[in-house]
């Protein structure tokens, strides 16, 4: 197993795992093609987005880890660059192999790279022991609001 940097040829692939992680049908509904879209771009730029991959010995993904950096505004406690992991998931068969810390560890320390000083994400009860093992602590002060 390889932990490598995901390329724009992996974009579709990684459509489909974001789907699959939020239960939405991954029959390329319009939704799925702008992320498709949106992550070919991204990733082929690579100035504010990577990912980090292992493919699956039949092909596709095993477990992938996605990020991106975002220039808000300066703090006293940093200047303002952050990061955002928006997607690690590990494929049902390759669970519990440690392959989930394996791509978060070199999404983290891309962003760390970029001079991200905070990351945030947001995470399942299930994954929260991986992310506490890393270092990250919960913020029970976030809030989210979503247009109906």
């Amino acid at each position: 197993m390889n932990v490598r940097p995901a390329t724009a040829a992996d974009a579709a692939e990684l459509a489909r795992m974001r789907a699959a992680l939020l239960r939405k049908s991954t029959d390329g509904t319009a939704w799925q093609d702008r992320l498709r879209d949106h992550l070919r771009h991204g990733l082929a730029d690579g100035a504010q987005m990577a990912a980090f991959v292992i493919d699956n010995p039949a092909g596709g993904l095993a477990s992938a880890a996605l990020g991106t950096t975002h220039q808000a505004l300066p703090s006293p406690r940093h200047d303002g660059l952050t990061g955002h992991i928006h997607l690690v998931v590990t494929e049902p068969a390759f669970r519990r192999n440690g392959w989930g810390r394996l791509v978060t560890v070199a999404l983290v320390h891309w962003l760390r790279q970029q001079g991200c000083a905070v990351i945030n994400l947001h995470t399942t009860d299930d994954a929260e022991p991986l992310y506490r093992s890393l270092g990250f602590t919960p913020n029970t002060r976030a809030m989210y609001f979503s247009s109906p």
